[in-house]
């Protein structure tokens, strides 16, 4: 039996961003409501809980409404979009948590988290 490289199954890592402008979920200066509210919000939406709850809101003290030329704080939706966007750097693309399999002459010599591999498995100490 050889073993498989390739995807496992997990998700693509060079996902893009949604690159649509001006939207407050991509804005520097926005902080995004808690998890526990947008969890709450996606399974009420999709209708695994009958308990109502209102779309989780953020806040930004920076939002330009209209024709006012000075920043407001204001509760806002992830969509919401004002003149005063700033696009946020991207998130830094998480490393390990992955599950790995070290095959050596045809049989499985270790498997576990990509963090736990054993110093006589790295590549640095083998010479190749």
């Amino acid at each position: 039996m050889t073993a498989r490289v390739g995807h496992n199954g997990g998700p693509a890592l060079g996902e893009l961003a949604d690159t649509r402008p001006g939207r407050c979920k991509h804005c520097r200066h926005w902080m995004a409501p808690s998890d526990e509210e947008q969890r709450a919000y996606e399974w009420f939406h999709l209708g695994l809980s009958r308990r109502r709850v209102r779309r989780p809101t953020g806040a930004c003290d920076r939002v330009l409404v209209g024709n006012n030329p000075r920043p407001a704080f204001s509760a806002t939706s992830a969509e919401f979009g004002c003149d005063n966007f700033e696009a946020a750097p991207p998130l830094p693309i998480p490393r390990g948590g992955g599950f790995v399999t070290i095959w050596q002459d045809g049989r499985i010599a270790w498997q576990g988290r990509e963090e736990d591999i054993p110093a006589r498995f790295l590549q640095q100490d083998l010479d190749l």
